[in-house]
């Protein structure tokens, strides 16, 4: 059924908003949306441009809230694509905001239904030309990516920012190990805020305050989804995206510094409709918003619609499909015919504590028995925490000297690294004859300055489930220039904190054998390439968070290692008027080298200043150990508790290696 919006039907529109790029725009806010389940609709903001002809529509659906930090990231770009002739539907999830229902399990293999019932809904309209696309950053591109492997008809494009397929892999239990900091503290405690919170939008609402307070009785928070299904639990194979299925046409687009660089080129790889890769020198923010070289994102997304859309002859159908910026002296944007760039292997394998080129006839040292530092990883940076582009990675050299090292002489010319490197480990025999494999390995790709500075290039992480003759590890994709004097290092070891939760106990690791090899690419390979630039008419992100602080301490006495990360929403002012203003503090503690003792928690808090002029203030809290989840929450109006409760789950450790004493070695 063909359904018209009209400010006396659906939702009701802002007034309209002046702009230099040909439309003016109208906002409907809270325009109900039918699935189908006759008892749910699901509440979406639609941006419209003033035309009398029929136009192409866009579609986000997100679980952030767009009463609350949603907002923030999709409201400009909406009004943005009005104003260039599209209409923008943003959609809350079901059970989110002001949609209806209850929250589904994060990444649930049905979360598609919402997004292809926005996308049907909005092709019906009488001032839709029935051509839709959808895009998304971070879960909203895991949302896109999902409706898209579904095909519904009216779906004739797509761009996916910030995030892949696998979100059990690549974001929930990274590389397939615990990771508390990102997943229970930052991630659970923020759902939970959000579940706390007040309805912003419609607050004196009948209808909104009871959706509500049910969901605060019955909507169980979803960090205990993931203490319950565990980074082994099949149920996040059942809930990956089949990329193969995704045929209509896509645009990846990631960042060298975020923590999705793996999950947004595996998508690219493995979808198999016409597809661009855009991978820029950014963290996790859109590509307009970031401090290192950005670019004007909507514009290069507009042509991506104008193309797909529209049928416009454009440069989208005829640049490189593959995008890449390199860094160095003079940054530049590359282009590719293809991911990986074409280029040759380089193989180099440690002699001792050395890096050599590999010869199969050249005897070689043991690399030798490494005693894991729980502690490593604190210089790599926090990437993937949703932090946009603050606390990188820092001098690798501290954490280098806690790990089984082998490094290289220095390189005489330059390098172009374009792919992903490999990390080979054989692991050597106990004094009993035992192979014993470690539950994890990690290693750290570096390049060694002349002045001894450590940078790092890249890395990777490998939980074996059987012993081998030879363990292969992955490392994350690079497009990586290595100036001529730079010494390469591996660095291996099993802990990469606080990304990753640390093993429950101690053990040797003996390696009998290190290769490393490198996709190298022709120094000429490839064509420069322009992206636009970001210009004063790209709009800016309202809301934005203050960079966090960010603190490692380590007591050199006690062996104490602490991270903190405090982080800040300073106020903003929500669409219905009413003043917010969030604080978060995420703390990762290890004791000693006691591994068993650590404790991760996050804590997110939001006060309100409502137009009513009540003060609301919420709070929600996430706490775990090796073998304990607590979460918490608590509500006040004024004076008043209006809501308080704690929700307790058991974690399974990940233990400390694989004994295998069937596994002999020769």
């Amino acid at each position: 059924m063909s359904l018209d919006v009209s400010p006396d039907q659906h939702g009701s529109p802002d007034e309209p908003a002046g702009t230099g790029a040909g439309f003016r725009t109208r906002v409907y806010r809270d325009v109900r949306l039918p699935t189908a389940d006759p008892a749910v609709t699901l509440s979406a903001d639609l941006y419209r441009p003033v035309t009398g002809q029929p136009v192409p529509g866009l579609v986000t659906v997100q679980p952030y809230r767009k009463d609350f930090l949603a907002g923030g990231t999709y409201a400009g770009p909406a009004r943005w694509f009005a104003e260039h002739g599209y209409a923008s539907l943003v959609v809350d999830h079901r059970g989110i905001g002001a949609s209806d229902g209850q929250r589904r399990p994060e990444f649930d293999r049905d979360e598609g239904d919402d997004a292809i019932a926005a996308i049907d809904w909005i092709a019906a309209q009488p001032w839709c030309t029935g051509a839709v696309g959808a895009w998304g950053m971070s879960y909203a591109a895991n949302t896109t990516l999902r409706v898209a492997s579904l095909r519904p008809p009216h779906l004739r494009a797509a761009v996916a920012v910030a995030h892949g397929l696998d979100a059990g892999r690549d974001s929930i239990h990274p590389d397939g190990s615990r990771g508390d900091l990102h997943a229970l503290a930052n991630r659970g405690s923020a759902m939970l805020l959000q579940q706390l919170l007040p309805p912003l939008a419609g607050y004196a609402d009948p209808g909104a305050q009871r959706r509500w307070r049910a969901r605060l009785r019955t909507q169980r928070p979803m960090v205990l989804d993931y203490a319950r299904a565990g980074a082994d639990d099949p149920i996040w194979a059942e809930r990956a995206i089949d990329g193969s299925r995704i045929v209509v046409p896509v645009l990846c687009a990631g960042g060298w510094r975020d923590g999705f660089t793996h999950a947004v080129i595996d998508a690219y790889e493995r979808i198999r409709g016409p597809k661009r890769l855009v991978m820029g020198p950014w963290g996790h923010v859109m590509p307009q918003d970031s401090a290192h070289h950005p670019v004007d994102f909507l514009a290069l997304m507009a042509q991506w619609w104008d193309h797909w859309l529209r049928g416009v002859p454009n440069d989208a159908a005829t640049s490189p499909p593959v995008a890449l910026h390199l860094d160095g002296p003079v940054p530049q944007w590359r282009g590719y015919a293809e991911w990986p760039p074409p280029g040759r292997r380089v193989v180099l394998a440690a002699d001792g504590g050395t890096l050599t080129p590999a010869t199969p006839d050249l005897p070689r040292r043991q690399p030798g028995t490494h005693v894991p530092d729980p502690s490593v990883g604190t210089l790599r940076g926090l990437a993937g925490l949703g932090l946009g582009e603050t606390c990188p990675p820092q001098d690798q050299h501290d954490d280098d000297l806690r790990s089984l090292c082998a490094t290289g002489e220095p390189a005489i010319a330059d390098l172009l690294l374009a792919g992903r490197p490999e990390v080979f480990v054989r692991i050597a025999p106990d004094e009993d004859g035992r192979v014993v494999t470690p539950a994890r390995l990690v290693v750290r790709l570096c390049g060694v300055e002349p002045s001894g500075r450590s940078t790092l290039i890249s890395a990777g992480t490998l939980r074996p489930d059987h012993a081998a003759g030879e363990h292969r590890i992955l490392l994350r994709p690079v497009h990586h220039r290595v100036p001529a004097g730079t010494r390469l290092r591996i660095a291996l070891g099993d802990a990469d904190f606080p990304r990753l939760t640390p093993l429950s106990g101690g053990g040797v690791i003996r390696v009998a054998g290190l290769r490393l090899v490198l996709p190298v690419a022709g120094e000429h390979a490839g064509t420069a390439v322009d992206l636009p630039a970001r210009t004063t008419d790209t709009p800016a992100r309202p809301g934005a968070a203050t960079p966090p602080g960010w603190l490692v301490e380590r007591d050199h006495v006690g062996g104490a290692t602490t991270v903190t990360v405090a982080g800040e929403v300073p106020h903003t002012v929500s669409p219905d008027g009413h003043v917010y203003r969030l604080t978060s503090a995420l703390r990762a503690q290890l004791p000693g080298a006691c591994p068993q003792a650590v404790v991760t928690s996050g804590t997110h808090t939001a006060e309100v200043w409502l137009t009513t002029g009540e003060r609301v203030r919420a709070s929600a809290s996430v706490r775990s150990t090796q073998d304990t989840l607590h979460a918490h929450g608590v509500v006040r109006i004024g004076a008043f508790t209006v809501f308080e409760e704690t929700w307790t789950a058991e974690l399974t450790r990940e233990e400390s290696r694989i004994r295998t004493p069937n596994v002999t070695a020769g």
